[in-house]
């Protein structure tokens, strides 16, 4: 984890707990403004429309990153999650649509999140949280990385899920030499 400091906000019904973003020491307000990949993408009343741009390079590039990866608006809403979102949600179209806060079993800590998305468009500083995450059976302990991007006039957020679960290791039985 980074030099930063984290503070945990206790979830009341899992023994983990999702911890407060950290700023990235060598970040400043910064927004990433992507605007000169759509200039073709952007609707007349200067906004940028993700449904035009569905097999856009920019998509094509989201959806190549094997770590789940999506577009938040300012509403918390998920405008695309990626195909790497499988390993969290079963089906990344799934929650297209949806609040951000559904990816949190826990309802206090999704709402916390939001809080965070919030956070960071108003200071546009890059933050970075811990909690639980996933839908129905699924869970995965994630370092949430939220950074604010802009295209044209439209203001979205980038929101990486990097898995930190502790992974378990296979016991080694006696019945054969292992490769």
């Amino acid at each position: 984890m980074s030099d930063s400091k984290t503070n945990a906000i206790v979830s009341s019904d899992e023994a983990h707990a999702l911890a407060e973003p950290s700023e990235p020491v060598s970040l400043s307000e910064e927004t990433i403004d992507l605007s000169a990949l759509f200039v073709d993408d952007v609707s007349s009343s200067g906004s940028f429309d993700l449904r035009r741009s569905r097999v856009s390079p920019f998509e094509k590039l989201l959806q190549a990153i094997p770590i789940p990866t999506l577009l938040v608006d300012k509403s918390c809403t998920i405008i695309l999650a990626n195909r790497a979102c499988k390993r969290v949600t079963g089906e990344p179209q799934k929650i297209e649509g949806q609040r951000f806060s559904v990816l949190f079993p826990n309802r206090a800590d999704g709402q916390r999140a939001e809080e965070l998305i919030q956070k960071v468009f108003h200071n546009r500083i890059p933050l970075v949280a811990e909690g639980i995450i996933g839908i129905d059976l699924i869970r995965m302990r994630g370092r949430i990385h939220s950074r604010s991007v802009r295209i044209q006039k439209t203001s979205m957020m980038l929101v990486i899920v990097e898995d930190i679960t502790p992974s378990t290791v296979p016991s080694r039985k006696k019945s054969g030499p292992v490769i």
